[in-house]
């Protein structure tokens, strides 16, 4: 291919089919039937007798809201292969195509203007990293994720995700949903590609075209 408006031409049947299949494990979730608690109360004890009496009044749909997660966390991993096939689209369309060599300052620590991660330094900010570098470290901890020495740039991008959140909290708080050290989480891909808005393939094509200068 000649050119990056071509590759993203020649992907883009491929790519539509992987948020479509994205979307179909969103919408496990979206059926969920859980109701909500809502009310006012006096002391901690009126608070539980009401709670006690609002879950017993509505046990038959938080059962059946707890059966719609559990669903959703067993396909958790195939909707994350998904969104690690999109990253994987997406790092190769930069690894071949962006011309950018420059590094920001407060990476140049971690990537030279000559490495593999220089081009990917591109981009919106998220969560103060450039959206190129997200995207090189989410395929890589996506296609490695049975590799506990993930090495750098991939160990700062993750860092500033989990702890730039921007959340106000009395202690210091990792976003487990980017941290590195949950053991509850294999693939990352599926929180990055919502973190950074790609849930569909305009919010993907519109970010890719800007990436690229196409």
């Amino acid at each position: 291919m000649q050119s990056a408006d071509e590759y993203l031409k020649k992907t883009e049947s491929a790519v539509r089919k992987l948020f479509e299949g994205v979307e179909s494990y969103i919408a496990i979730l979206k059926a969920d039937p859980m109701p909500g608690f809502v009310t006012s109360y006096t002391d901690d004890s009126d608070l539980q007798d009401q709670y006690e009496a609002w879950a017993n009044k509505n046990r038959n749909l938080i059962a059946a809201s707890m059966q719609v997660q559990r669903n959703f966390i067993a396909e958790s991993f195939a909707q994350a292969t998904l969104c690690g096939s999109i990253l994987q689209v997406a790092a190769k369309a930069l690894e071949c195509y962006s011309d950018n060599t420059e590094v920001p300052a407060e990476w140049a620590l971690h990537i030279k203007p000559d490495s593999k991660a220089a081009p990917f330094c591109v981009g919106r900010l998220v969560r103060g990293v450039p959206v190129g570098l997200v995207i090189y470290a989410a395929r890589n901890q996506h296609t490695h994720f049975d590799d506990s020495a993930l090495r750098e740039p991939n160990l700062s991008v993750f860092e500033r995700l989990a702890t730039n959140h921007g959340y106000s909290s009395s202690e210091p708080f990792r976003d487990p949903a980017f941290d590195l050290g949950n053991p509850g989480v294999t693939s990352l891909a599926s929180n990055v590609t919502a973190l950074v808005g790609w849930r569909s393939y305009d919010a993907y094509e519109r970010d890719m075209r800007k990436l690229l200068n196409v």
